[in-house]
């Protein structure tokens, strides 16, 4: 479900990923410790500075180059010194109001789940906020909270007390690898999903997007937060047939776009038939519906990836290339039941920094010749200016009988550049949150253009812009 639902999200956001098997792997207590110059006491408190220097090790975050900020209780020549650098430099550990980082300081339950959630490009967003054991009025509520749910952090822990070594080297290697019992349960879901036919689902999206700072007196729709939430129907003859309804609907706090700030319903249908992409866009001023074709070269060759991607599950997450590994954390929360069923419940989480390299790694190779033609490399190029990370976390609920999903939920915040081809982009980020609801595999599905949809006219490309020396 998670490797259809991203390929859906494709074409519904331009955010290409078929990565859903790609498993970071677990971690070892040892390596962590390895960053200390010499073996700590385990069970002693754990201070703030050599806390940062683990979680460097275990996000794998590049050290920062050149000069930059420290703070003026670090001692430049110390240990942890390059480590602090590197996240204060990325926002994940702020410091205090006087300027400190106290690195002498033990580490408290909650400033350790906020550095790691922040690692994780979780730093707040402007949606509904996670509930959990700490009050909406903490300071590090809504980023505990998220982690107490995803199921790394104990909703018993004590937040205010302070970590031991072990502690903190169990939890960083806990949130940056991945459950071996919940790898195992994907994989199998993977090779599941691989034998299905035909497949149809139901599922809601809410969309929020947080305009930035000084836009509103150029765009007046964006002088409040632009909200949306929408209802998708989907159904597909894989390996590359669909049929889809999607609904929507937008609001503007605080925007005069319309009474009460609701927008104009939008109502899409698109079909993928024969490796062509019809389209009825129904005008919201007008009412008025017409089918669109898109140009045949502005698709890559779906049937071909979603091929490709089924092999890569029936191979498991060890046909995945190498590189992809870290972009996905598993854990097993638990078991429920789900009409009437044993499902496994798996919470996912990621980040992803750098899109071009993603994307590079996530397009198997045998569609680069078709890609070339769409001039994959400068598209890669451009996304990575515009986007500055997407970050996501969600959980599958997966059948223990025969390991295909039969429902999850995704959340996603897209993070973006302050400009872009010398514009400054209207909007900070944009957060979604999709739930599919409704499951059905190997159904007799028939999928058949309309024909009014055969008759549609081919969307005009953009031109190519020139310039001359």
């Amino acid at each position: 479900m998670r490797k259809v639902v991203l390929i859906l999200l494709v074409l519904l956001f331009s955010v290409c990923a078929g990565a859903s098997l790609a498993l970071a792997q677990p971690l070892d207590r040892g390596e962590l410790l390895g960053v200390f110059p010499q073996a700590p006491d385990l069970n002693e408190p754990v201070a703030r500075g050599a806390f940062g220097a683990m979680l460097v090790k275990a996000a794998n975050l590049p050290a920062v180059s050149g000069q930059v900020y420290r703070a003026k209780d670090v001692d430049p020549g110390s240990w942890y010194a390059p480590a602090l650098a590197t996240l204060r430099e990325r926002g994940i550990m702020a410091g205090y109001p006087d300027g400190t980082l106290r690195p002498g300081q033990a580490v408290t339950g909650a400033e350790a789940a906020v550095m790691v959630a922040r690692a994780l490009g979780l730093f707040g967003t402007p949606g509904q906020p996670e509930a959990g054991p700490l009050k909406p009025d903490h300071w590090a509520s809504s980023l505990y909270n998220w982690l107490v749910n995803q199921g790394l952090v104990s909703a018993r822990s004590d937040p205010e007390g302070a970590l031991t070594v072990r502690e903190a080297a169990d939890f960083l290697a806990r949130v940056f690898g991945s459950d071996p019992q919940a790898v195992d349960i994907v994989e199998k879901s993977g090779r599941a999903q691989a034998g299905v036919k035909a497949m149809r689902f139901k599922s809601n999206i809410d969309m929020l997007m947080q305009p930035r700072a000084g836009m509103a007196g150029q765009v007046p729709v964006l002088s409040g937060l632009l909200s949306g939430s929408g209802q998708i129907s989907t159904e597909l003859v894989l390996p590359a047939t669909m049929h889809q309804v999607a609904r929507w609907r937008f609001e503007a706090a605080g925007g005069p776009a319309a009474e009460g700030g609701r927008l104009p319903e939008l109502e899409m249908e698109q079909y993928l038939v024969g490796g062509k992409m019809y389209m009825k866009m129904t005008d919201p001023a007008t009412g008025k519906a017409e089918w669109m074709r898109l140009p045949e070269n502005a698709l890559p060759d779906l049937e071909a990836l979603m091929k490709e991607s089924l092999e890569a599950g029936k191979m498991g997450a060890g046909g995945m290339p190498e590189g992809l590994k870290p972009y996905f954390h598993y854990q097993l929360l638990g078991t429920a039941e789900k009409d009437g069923r044993k499902v496994f419940e798996i919470g996912y989480y990621g980040r992803i920094d750098d899109l071009a390299a993603f994307f590079k790694l996530a397009v198997p190779e045998s569609l680069r010749g078709t890609l070339d033609g769409l001039q994959f490399e400068r598209f890669l190029g451009e996304a990575g200016k515009l986007v500055r990370s997407i970050s996501y976390w969600g959980r599958d609920y997966i059948n223990a009988d025969d390991y295909l999903p039969c429902g999850g939920e995704v959340r996603t915040v897209l993070s973006f550049a302050d400009r872009f081809q010398g514009e400054v982009v209207p909007f900070e980020l944009i957060e979604m949150r999709m739930r599919v609801e409704e499951c059905a595999y190997n159904e007799q599905i028939k999928i058949e253009l309309p024909p009014e949809a055969l008759q549609a006219r081919e969307m005009p490309q953009p031109q190519e812009e020139t310039t001359g020396r």
